[in-house]
């Protein structure tokens, strides 16, 4: 069996990108009767097989345009056609799709590249190769040949044997759990046909869960755990899944299975009777209510110092599971956006490697469906996902991970249906990047995004091939969004070979800094970098019919609240968009659009492009390509600045001659020391400026850029140095009367209180701390403020606010301003403010050093172990389990999860009794530590300080020391 990794074919097709990679065009494979290139890369992805199914995955050639199927060879054999015998969920709609919705054949055709060999033999070795077929049916030479392999039979741990009862209405949770402990290495647990009701499981390593039945996750909130951060520096207190697979020691938990034909229903919304779908194949698909933090618990309020009733029977009252988690975490304390995010997704992975889900149906998840963080060689294999329209539904997120595979889906999703996140600001900055993606052969109708980078984009999201997807009818085909201070970004992302189809959103392709959540609850410091889109092909791609209200194709949104920050070197190749509404480009740099057309132009007077504050964009056999956006703005071979310093210099005033356009010069970019004059793209549409606010008697530089109407800014205009006129400021700024420096505040509102009475409250960072202060003065201006902490200057500030970055949590600062004018006259301001960063948050797991001892008792028929102290950052070590041959020993009543404080002992040793003579053992010991964090009661805010409580959570180690004894009988031995 082959490792799952995407070799260097993948990537070299990335490192093309930029390049001549693409030759193939839109054209429908034309007929040859000369041999199509073969196939690369055939490889099994990442626990794709069992006992009687091998999958195979391939890559397409890099010439592949005469390319219609493919066919798969078993041991010299061929056992099929791709495009003919894929019985995956998403092929019937994508064939549905060629043959009812594309019926002028105006859609780029996909190529179908995975196949599932069935009906083989247990612990069996099978020979495979794929060979390319043209329209003439010539087939290509071989593919690499590679060599597949089925398991054992697995042992079944069958759910039913341990106490669950289907289809009433107990719970089934204690006795599923039951057979997941005991299920041995490579074993099977089993949820037979019937309906099966159950709170939070918890999976471990080396195991398949095989759901043929109906696993219905428990409406009540008590049955899911609190205190989950969705990361170590998060300020938002979760709910744990319905399905858990969970370590903090990356990689200690390994190749987990969760297959079957069966479906996994979250229970988190109540049915839209009022808005059923019918899909393109005639199917009923569910309608969730469209919830959000308002509705989700219909109309409680606070009423005489506490929450009124929750009615799950209210019409108003849109939430099931979903509900009753956010009232229970509104009556501990929390506003109703706090107690929003609170919610269960339907199945949650944490430090995996080696994840394989494939067959299953997802519904109804109270908040996202399949989420993997922290983990790598992932693979979503023929799924189905049915959650539209419920609120955060995402199909499949992917955070902080590396290595993934998602294939052969049917995604219909009320929020993003592929979502990609990588943490957010500073404390995300220097962590891996989530990426290494491939996406293909997909069917993704309904949801916010089909692929979407973001918005939690901290460490970067790079390194995708998305290729050959139908897209049908969601807001959004590529959707790449993130805002200032979240930092990264995405990039080196080759989106190809995809068919849009009634794109009703935002348009079929966003890249945008400006998103924002309603719903977000996570505090977290800004990024030092500001984050961005670069380095990304859209190529042979299809783009029809668009709707909804958001008139655009393409939106590209920068922004200048920072300085100006664009979106760069994106590349549309080959691609073709009809009856779609204009491009709407704003700050898009270095952009080319070669061989892209528009037809049907629905807005603009069928102009296609609306373009401004962009530069360097290329135009090439492109239709109606826009005149002024290819051509610069030019300087004559004459021109200089001119500038002439006030009386009191105090200002000057800048002349220069017109540059020149083919379409003309729409504005003037002034530059005075390096920086930008004002805060829009030009600072003036003459030929003539005032600086202002300047100090007498200094020297500054200034600088002029023309630009066009689409943005094209000259880079090489003329400049000046002068000196200002007067006399030299030496008198300094002149502090306010109120000179109090004030860490930040968030204002709860009486109605948010339990008691009825507005609040002030501080939420201090882990790393970071915001102040503000009232303004100084000054007869010449202020150009700003040195902040200083612990008495070392920490930045400076443009304004009276600023927020302090790269602090250490749980520490001490005093912090200082110093108002500074314009001539470099400094004023200290007479007071300080002592601030505290947050306690250090828990990071990672404990770890042991040293080996774990065994010695064997006189009788043969006990061990004692004895292991050095486990240690921990930030949090402290409580406790310890001992495993014997993979199980635990509990004490009597105690149930183990890697989230709660059970133990078999506190201590660093224990003697195991009742062995036998003549057997091998194999012992473990894993650790526990306690770390805190605080949660935001904003409801008890006026009696909390600062309206938080300190909540403690539990981390197990998944790896530990371990030794195997054999007692053997008078010699019993290590």
């Amino acid at each position: 069996m082959q490792r799952f990794k995407l070799n260097l074919s993948v990537f070299l097709v990335l490192l093309l990108i930029l390049s001549q990679f693409g030759s193939s065009t839109l054209a429908k494979k034309s007929s040859s009767a000369n041999q199509p290139a073969a196939p690369v890369n055939l490889q099994i992805p990442k626990l794709a097989y069992d006992e009687d199914s091998i999958t195979l995955v391939w890559e397409k050639p890099k010439d592949y345009s005469d390319i219609v199927d493919f066919n798969v060879y078993m041991n010299g054999k061929k056992v099929g056609s791709a495009l003919k015998d894929n019985g995956g969920p998403a092929k019937a709609y994508i064939d549905n799709f060629y043959e009812n919705i594309d019926k002028d054949n105006f859609h780029t055709d996909i190529l179908i590249h995975n196949f599932t060999v069935e009906s083989l033999k247990p612990n069996k070795s099978y020979d495979f190769y794929v060979t390319s077929v043209n329209e003439d049916g010539v087939e290509s030479s071989p593919s690499n040949k590679i060599v597949g392999k089925t398991t054992a039979v697995p042992e079944v741990f069958n759910i039913v044997d341990y106490g669950a009862t289907p289809d009433d209405d107990t719970k089934d949770t204690k006795a599923i759990q039951a057979a997941i402990d005991a299920a041995t290495p490579g074993s099977k647990v089993l949820i037979p046909e019937g309906q099966f009701i159950s709170g939070e499981l918890w999976l471990k390593s080396d195991m398949t869960l095989q759901v043929d039945g109906y696993l219905l996750g428990s409406p009540d909130a008590e049955d899911y755990s609190m205190n989950f951060w969705l990361y170590d520096y998060s300020t938002d207190e979760r709910s744990y899944s319905l399905i858990n697979a969970h370590t903090f020691d990356y990689g200690s938990l390994k190749n987990i299975r969760i297959v079957g034909n069966g479906i996994i229903d979250g229970n988190g919304w109540k049915k839209d009777k009022s808005h059923p779908t019918i899909d393109e194949l005639g199917n009923e698909l569910p309608r969730l209510e469209a919830g959000n933090n308002s509705k989700v618990t219909g109309n409680v309020q606070v009423e005489n110092g506490k929450m009124s009733p929750l009615d799950l029977e209210s019409e108003s009252t849109l939430g099931i599971l979903a509900a009753n988690q956010s009232y229970a975490a509104q009556e501990l304390g929390m506003d109703e956006k706090s107690a929003y995010s609170t919610r269960s997704s339907l199945i949650t992975v944490r430090g995996v490697d080696g994840m394989y889900y494939e067959g299953i149906t997802q519904l109804n998840p109270a908040f996202h469906g399949i989420v993997n963080l922290h983990s790598k060689n992932i693979v979503v294999n023929g799924t189905i996902s049915k959650t539209y329209d419920a609120n955060n539904a995402d199909g499949y997120e992917f955070g902080d991970s590396q290595n993934i595979m998602v294939f052969n889906n049917f995604v219909d999703t009320g929020d993003d249906a592929i979502n990609f996140a990588a943490g957010m600001g500073q404390a995300a900055a220097e962590k891996e990047p989530t990426g290494e993606a491939w996406i293909f052969n997909n069917y993704i109708r309904e949801g916010h995004g089909g692929v979407v980078t973001g918005s939690h984009t901290g460490s970067w999201i790079q390194d995708f091939v998305v290729e050959d997807n139908i897209m049908y009818k969601t807001d959004v085909g590529l959707r790449s969004k993130t805002n200032t201070p979240m930092g990264g970004g995405a990039r080196n992302i080759l989106f190809r070979d995809n068919a849009l189809e009634g794109i009703d959103g935002d348009g079929p392709f966003v890249f945008t800094s400006a998103y924002t959540d309603a719903n977000a609850a996570i505090l977290y410091e800004p990024a030092q970098e500001i984050s961005q889109f670069k380095d990304m092909t859209i190529e042979n791609t299809t783009v029809r019919n668009q709707g909804g209200s958001k008139k655009q194709s393409i939106l590209v949104s920068g922004n200048n609240d920072v300085g100006e920050v664009y979106h760069e070197n994106i590349t549309f190749k080959n691609v073709k968009f009809d009856n779609v509404f204009s491009a709407n480009l704003d700050y898009a740099k270095d952009f080319k659009f070669i061989n892209v057309s528009f037809t049907n132009v629905k807005d603009n007077g069928a102009n296609p492009w609306r373009i401004k504050n962009s530069t360097g964009l290329v135009f090439e056999n492109t239709t109606d390509a826009p005149e002024d956006a290819a051509v610069k703005p030019e300087w004559p071979a004459n021109s200089a600045l001119q500038a002439a310093s006030s009386a009191d210099g105090k200002s000057v005033t800048l002349t220069w001659n017109a540059a020149t356009d083919n379409k003309g010069v729409a504005g003037y970019t002034v530059y005075k020391d390096g920086e930008k004059v004002g805060t829009n793209y030009t600072t003036t549409n003459k030929t003539s400026y005032t600086v202002t606010d300047l100090s007498p008697a200094k020297t500054y530089n200034f600088k002029v850029e023309a630009a066009d109407a689409t943005g094209n800014r000259t880079a090489n205009g003329p400049e000046v140095t002068v000196k200002t006129n007067g006399e030299k400021d030496v008198t300094p700024p002149v502090l306010p009367e109120n000179t109090d420096i004030t860490e930040s505040t968030t204002k709860i509102s009486a109605s948010d209180t339990f008691s009825g009475k507005e609040a002030e409250v501080v939420y201090p960072g882990f790393t970071w701390a915001s102040v503000s202060w009232k303004a100084a003065s000054d007869d010449v201006g202020i150009a700003g403020y040195n902040v200083y902490a612990n008495g070392e200057l920490h930045g400076f500030a443009t304004s009276n606010k600023y927020t302090l970055g790269n602090l250490k949590p749980g520490t001490n600062y005093e912090v200082k301003v110093e108002a500074v004018d314009l001539a470099g006259n400094k004023t200290p301001y007479n007071r300080s403010l002592e601030v505290q960063t947050a306690v250090p948050y828990p990071v990672g797991a404990p770890a042991f050093d040293g080996e774990l001892q065994a010695e064997i008792g006189n009788k043969g028929t006990s061990v004692h172990l004895s292991w050095n102290k486990a240690h921990a950052t930030n949090q402290e070590v409580i406790g310890y389990r001992v495993y014997v041959n993979g199980q635990p020993i509990k004490p009597e009543g105690a149930e183990f999860t890697p989230i709660n404080a059970e133990m078999t002992t506190a201590d660093t040793n224990y003697t195991v009794t009742g062995l036998k003579q003549g057997k091998k053992y194999t012992f473990k010991v894993e650790a526990v530590c306690k770390g805190t964090k605080y949660s935001k009661r904003e409801r008890l805010s006026d009696v909390l300080p600062n309206g938080l409580v300190e909540v403690p959570g539990y981390r197990w180690s998944g790896s530990g020391p371990i030794t195997t004894v054999h007692l053997i009988p008078g010699k019993a031995t290590k």
